[in-house]
């Protein structure tokens, strides 16, 4: 995994992105038959939708000009709120 600016990686196939609302990282399949991203280091997009579901924790959201945009159907106390992604947090690589 290597960085991307300060708040990317790139990983094998794609990147990652640290959500604030999960506390974790969220990866992203670039490509035919993944996502599109607009190449910005500091102000990414991606498209469509991203969905996560871990455990009882449900995040859904979109990234858009660098900022997160998490949907009503999300469980955590984020839901319907917008925030500035964040620079990526760890310190080494991550599981």
């Amino acid at each position: 995994m290597s960085a991307i600016g300060h708040k990317l990686r790139k990983t094998k196939g794609g990147l990652m992105f640290f959500c604030p609302a999960c506390n974790t990282a969220h990866g992203i399949t670039l490509g035919r038959n993944g996502w599109q991203w607009n190449n910005s280091e500091d102000k990414p997009t991606f498209t469509p939708s991203l969905y996560s579901v871990a455990g009882d924790l449900k995040c859904h959201c979109f990234v858009r000009d660098g900022r997160i945009e998490y949907l009503s159907d999300s469980t955590h106390e984020f839901r319907g709120k917008s925030v500035d992604m964040p620079a990526w947090p760890f310190s080494g690589e991550i599981a």
